[in-house]
């Protein structure tokens, strides 16, 4: 099937999020590229968050020149954002609780192992308690404003899933392939009480992903003992689904596309799957598709937007970039 397209736009993301406390952890004694008013950013602070952010993202592979580019563009967007909407917050006078400081602060912590897991953290980065907090409340104050200057997109209403099914509906190629991802569990070798173990386990992982604690693919890099799950996040692409099984098309036969089998077993082992693609031509199977591409496209309505609320505010308050390497082709307050 010729898969619904999304285009992007290329606009650099500005990710204003709590997770960002973790990357401002760390420290650099470089000197500074860029300056929003008398706040100063460095190359060093710059450099280790884009590299943090792409060893996350990349998993290991290597960063080559074009990768690191983009990711210290988005990363320098990130920081002159916060530091504009931190001075316009001041400025309006924003204020948020202490229980909604400690509660986020608490939601943190909860991310690392231990408290003394994360006290040292605290210490690498020359960081006091006092400190970590005063940069949630300014995440919290961020927030705040953006909620109102630019709110996030409401969910897709079934008619406006329905209209560009009818729009873009003759643009898919009909067959009998499917596509998803599974978890596997090997049972040669592993007694009845074993194998029952797994499949209340498989179950497990699944409600995880229905309750959106954790993606399918993240699941199966951790647990499938299939090893290329590690790689792939458990990706079977576009296949025929008879070709794995009776017990494999009676499993699938009765999801939607979206959702995940109950276990099952086949040659391999006990299985979970879910769903992401089933090539048919029927509405019902690429609402879960289309649902996903209205997303993005409302999401990326809303960055552009975010980009020029930031860059209003950039004419508000004194930004320079004062490096070439460190300033993004449509720098925020450049008016480019």
């Amino acid at each position: 099937m010729r898969s619904f397209k999304f285009v992007s736009r290329g606009l650099a993301a500005v990710l204003l999020t709590a997770g960002i406390a973790s990357a401002q952890l760390l420290n650099s004694k470089s000197l500074d590229v860029i300056r929003v008013e008398k706040v100063g950013i460095s190359a060093g602070k710059i450099d280790s968050l884009a590299k943090m952010l792409g060893e996350q993202q990349l998993r290991g592979k290597k960063i080559d020149d074009q990768t690191m580019n983009q990711l210290r563009y988005a990363v320098i967007d990130n920081l002159v954002g916060q530091e504009l909407i931190k001075l316009e917050a001041k400025k309006m006078g924003i204020k948020v609780s202490k229980g909604q400081v400690d509660s986020l602060t608490t939601l943190f912590k909860s991310q690392f192992p231990s408290e003394d897991a994360f006290q040292k953290e605290l210490k690498k980065s020359n960081t006091t308690m006092a400190q970590f907090k005063e940069k949630i409340e300014d995440q919290l104050k961020s927030e705040k404003i953006l909620e109102q200057k630019v709110p996030y997109p409401k969910d897709p209403t079934e008619k406006q899933k329905e209209a560009f099914w009818e729009l873009n509906k003759t643009k898919v190629t009909i067959n009998d392939s499917i596509s998803g991802a599974r978890i596997v569990i090997f049972t040669k070798g592993k007694s009845k009480q074993e194998i029952e173990d797994a499949k209340v386990m498989l179950n497990g992982l699944a409600a995880q992903v229905r309750s959106k604690k954790a993606t399918f693919a993240q699941l199966a890099a951790m647990y499938s003992d299939d090893q290329t799950a590690k790689k792939t996040g458990g990706v079977m692409s576009k296949f025929i689904a008879k070709s794995k099984g009776d017990a494999f098309v009676k499993a699938v036969n009765k999801v939607k596309v979206g959702e995940i089998t109950e276990p099952y077993t086949d040659k391999d082992g006990i299985s979970i799957f879910m769903l992401t693609e089933r090539n048919d031509g029927k509405y019902e199977s690429y609402k879960h598709q289309i649902d996903y591409i209205l997303r993005m496209q409302a999401e990326q309505d809303r960055q552009a937007q975010l980009k020029a609320y930031l860059d209003g505010l950039g004419k508000v308050y004194k930004v320079q970039y004062l490096d070439p390497k460190y300033t993004p082709p449509q720098a925020i307050g450049t008016g480019k």
